[in-house]
């Protein structure tokens, strides 16, 4: 398996990811990727600034991004696109991000708790809060939105075990996945953080073998990001161990969303 195309990839103004459009364009050139997409977390209506872009900033994120592919037009297949939540209840928010940038990808690093309160998707330890996960995204690719749906295993991050309810969560969102047909990431970023010992053994906080064999199975297409944060990342160690992982869980992924 290659690497060819990613659309998972973030710039500086989001606060937490280092480089503008045309550093990461420059190295997929060096890297002979082919596609780009350009998705960095997007400006929020119910969410704090600290892990995204202000929406002072978004207009000077298009034009950066803009402006550099029409510069590297014909060297390389370059999109603008967002990440953002499924939580804003008003769908002319995603309507007026849509008219900016080519796309959208579902990352969920939230889940609305309460009426009043929201949970981080990192720290999601009891039942009630896979189910509450698992509707926020099956409603966000029924919305028509999204073109991709951002580290679906990350709810393992801090969930106990695969047990029966993890087991539902990826049936849930597999079977959506293939009914709407929006592709599931799997996630490279999650390697970067390591492996830690859980009940089945040792594993990497994400990807998560238990969830991608069941998706597998469904027969819901599969899509390899770098998720990346600098444009070193682009490819890295990560992405090979990805591309091992896959290998081993007998993955093939779909390499073009637009």
């Amino acid at each position: 398996m290659t690497f060819k195309t990613n659309y998972h990839t973030h710039h500086e103004l989001c606060k937490h990811a280092g480089g503008r459009a045309e550093d990461y364009i420059k190295e997929a050139i060096k890297l002979n990727m082919e596609v780009l997409g350009i998705s960095d977390h997007a400006p929020s209506r119910v969410l704090d600034e600290t892990f995204r872009m202000s929406w002072e900033d978004f207009p000077v994120y298009v034009a950066d991004v803009r402006k550099n592919i029409k510069k590297y037009q014909g060297q390389l297949e370059v999109h603008i696109g967002l990440e953002a939540e499924f939580l804003d209840p008003d769908m002319s928010y995603y309507d007026e991000l849509l008219e900016n940038v080519d796309y959208l990808i579902l990352g969920q690093h939230f889940i609305q708790k309460t009426p009043t309160s929201m949970k981080s998707t990192y720290d999601l330890d009891m039942p009630e809060d896979l189910k509450i996960y698992t509707k926020e995204l099956i409603n966000g690719m029924k919305s028509g939105k999204f073109v991709m749906i951002a580290h679906p295993d990350l709810f393992m991050f801090s969930y106990p075990k695969f047990d029966e309810h993890a087991k539902q969560v990826a049936i849930e969102l597999a079977e959506a996945s293939k009914k709407y047909n929006v592709p599931l990431e799997f996630n490279a970023n999650g390697i970067r953080r390591g492996k830690i010992n859980v009940p089945e053994g040792k594993r990497f906080y994400y990807p998560r073998e238990d969830f991608w064999n069941i998706v597998k199975d469904t027969g819901a297409e599969i899509v390899l990001s770098a998720d990346a944060h600098s444009p070193k990342e682009l490819y890295d160690f990560c992405i090979e161990n990805a591309l091992k992982l896959a290998k081993k869980l007998d993955i093939t992924f779909k390499e073009r969303l637009l």
